[in-house]
């Protein structure tokens, strides 16, 4: 089976100053359908940019990006969505929190558009929540469920989340978990989940990697 995401040699350096400081370095990973790969590692070992390099939100130095095979994949909106780390600045601070959830449900009708963001609301533990509130009356682990509904909502392909459970209650990281692991094995959906928390990754994740300046270890 073709895997959904395949990385093939990445490699991302940034310049500071006079000096090149290589982020990521020769990395390859692969991840299948119905998937959950967890990336663990300490801070500034790579985690975060290699993240935004499979969600082409920057292009590598160096290296290949198979997305369900294809190399110059344009994907769909919502074929891929992402759950990044400062949740608060990753959503539109003028639209009331139900539009974002809906965001990727784009060929549906509004009132549908709101009924199945009420639901993934609750879902997220949201249910309370005033859904015409704005980011800013939230808390940051509000956003953070918000971000992780609009995420799911849609049965996308894949996702990518950075730290998705940070900013959470253990109780509430829990659900959110839960959530997450029923994406992949409900939908078919293939997750990369970076996160510090070993522990929460142990639970999640099918396959566990670990990074370390720059580079992936199994």
């Amino acid at each position: 089976m073709t895997p959904v995401v395949e990385a093939r040699g990445l490699s991302r350096t940034y310049r500071r100053g006079r000096l090149r400081v290589p982020a990521v370095s020769d990395v390859d990973l692969t991840v299948a359908a119905g998937t959950v790969v967890g990336v663990e590692g300490p801070s500034g070992s790579g985690k975060s940019t290699l993240l935004r390099l499979l969600m082409r939100l920057e292009a590598p130095d160096s290296g290949e990006l198979l997305l369900d095979g294809h190399a110059s994949r344009r994907t769909a909106p919502g074929w891929a969505m992402p759950v990044f780390q400062d949740a608060r600045a990753s959503l539109d601070a003028r639209w009331p929190v139900w539009r974002t959830v809906a965001e990727p449900l784009l060929r549906t009708d509004r009132a549908a558009r709101r009924a199945a963001a009420l639901d993934w609301l609750s879902r997220v533990g949201l249910g309370h929540v005033d859904p015409d509130a704005r980011p800013r009356e939230l808390s940051g682990g509000q956003c953070q469920r918000v971000a992780v509904a609009r995420a799911l909502i849609a049965r996308p392909r894949v996702v990518f989340a950075d730290e998705p459970t940070a900013s959470l209650d253990a109780t509430t990281a829990a659900g959110i978990t839960r959530l997450l692991r029923a994406a992949a094995d409900e939908h078919g959906t293939a997750l990369v989940v970076v996160s510090h928390d070993a522990d929460r990754l142990a639970v999640l994740a099918d396959r566990i990697v670990r990074m370390d300046a720059g580079r992936l270890t199994a």
